[in-house]
């Protein structure tokens, strides 16, 4: 698993997002960044992630809730067509809405 590295700050630059918006994501259960002394820090499968889900939201349409409910449908790494393996958000278990592992 990927040990986060970037602060909220440094991330939200990197994502050209502002911080409240990976604070949205991690309250709608889409990442779950480490925290240490009550600080997120983001790893770069945290990072990929993010981006997955802001293509989903800009490029092709999808509005939070219809990310939330694709992510609750279908498991990550098959929205991203990556390796369940492999993916961060499989390694550190995040469940869906419903309880579900996704």
């Amino acid at each position: 698993m990927g040990k986060g590295i970037y602060p909220i700050g440094v991330a939200a630059d990197l994502l050209q997002v502002h911080p409240r918006t990976l604070r949205i994501y991690e309250q709608e259960n889409l990442i779950k960044p480490e925290r240490r002394n009550g600080r997120r820090y983001y790893s770069d499968e945290d990072m990929e992630l993010i981006r997955c889900i802001r293509k989903l939201i800009h490029e092709d349409g999808i509005n939070l809730t219809g990310v939330k409910r694709l992510m609750e449908i279908a498991p990550c790494w098959k929205v991203r067509n990556c390796r369940r393996r492999q993916c961060g958000r499989y390694r550190k278990g995040i469940k869906g809405r419903r309880g579900k592992q996704v």
